[in-house]
């Protein structure tokens, strides 16, 4: 089986028809239909009836336009390369992101860093970090950015920066002598609280930092005991959790990304858990292929802006 069968194949299929398939090969009506012909010579299997003059998929025909169209964008994405090359133009970079990082520090860091490579072409995703794995191990991107580094033999990570955890609450929840004190585990006591789902790491941590430092009355044999912070809601992003905070849902321990986005956008409060510790900004690649040049260069322009980030936080809670 060669490339060009698959183009060929997959022409007919976006076109419905032999005339329109030529248009996009760039090749005559009865050049098409020839290599219509013997890809399914060659194939051994009947591609397409003919309905009211449009060629019709068959069954088997579906299933492998299934089965090869990762294929077939991998091969668009060599053709791009190669146009890039040829006109002087760098090499792509395909960069994913969690939501918070992509929602608060990327953009920025994406947009310093287009200064120095303007001609890139540069594709952005967010995805969460479990499918952010699955992506990078199937080629899909070049770079990740994650606030849960993953530990896999074939991936290696760079750490960028510290980020402190926060309680997000509604505007005016606490007093405003409180508003820049850090809170304790114990002050969460008898609230209602939005997690992340239980396969989040931070989500993990937290469960087992309530348990620890909350005991329930039976386990202190204190009937007056305060009681644990009931989870209430669970979520998969920490944007849809202080959504949920604004809601009036209850309170969320969030990375401080989501926690300044939410406290400038939202109107909430938020204060510093250090019980809690910290997630760390990292960048990750695929091992084999090491640390390009240009996925290098924007993961030291994040790790540059967010250090810079991190100090202007850092003085406006002391102020």
């Amino acid at each position: 089986m060669r490339l060009r069968d698959l183009e060929v194949f997959h022409a007919v299929l976006q076109a419905g028809s032999v005339t329109g398939a030529a248009r996009l090969l760039h090749v005559s009506q009865p050049a098409a239909s020839k290599a219509l012909q013997q890809v399914e010579r060659q194939w051994g299997i009947a591609l397409f009836t003919r309905s009211a003059g449009q060629l019709v998929p068959t069954e088997e025909a579906r299933k492998l336009e299934a089965a090869s169209q990762g294929m077939l964008g991998q091969l668009d994405d060599v053709k791009r390369l190669v146009e890039g090359l040829r006109s002087g133009e760098a090499q792509s970079l395909k960069v994913v992101a969690t939501p918070a990082i992509a929602q608060q520090l990327l953009p920025q860091a994406l947009g310093q860093w287009r200064r120095r490579h303007a001609r890139v072409n540069c594709e952005l995703a967010t995805q969460h970090t479990r499918e952010i794995i699955d992506a990078l191990l199937l080629h899909e991107v070049d770079i990740a950015f994650t606030l849960s580094a993953p530990t896999h033999p074939a991936l290696m990570t760079r750490a960028l920066a510290r980020m402190p955890l926060k309680v997000l609450a509604p505007a005016g929840y606490w007093a405003q002598e409180c508003q820049q004190a850090p809170m304790t585990v114990a002050e969460l006591a008898g609230q209602r609280l939005i997690a992340l789902g239980a396969h989040d790491p931070l989500a993990r941590r937290l469960d087992g930092l309530l348990a620890s430092e909350m005991p329930s009355p039976s386990e202190s044999g204190n009937s007056k005991a305060p009681s644990s912070p009931r989870i209430v809601t669970r979520v998969q992003t920490y944007p849809l959790a202080a959504a949920l905070v604004q809601a009036g849902e209850g309170l969320a321990v969030v990375d401080a990304l989501t926690a300044h986005t939410a406290c400038r956008e939202r109107g909430l409060d938020a204060r510093t858990l250090p019980q809690a510790g910290e997630l760390m900004l990292s960048a990750v690649w695929r091992r084999e292929a090491g640390r390009g040049r240009l996925a290098q260069s924007l993961a030291d322009q994040l790790a540059t802006l967010a250090a810079q980030w991190l100090q202007g936080c850092a003085l406006d809670d002391g102020a």
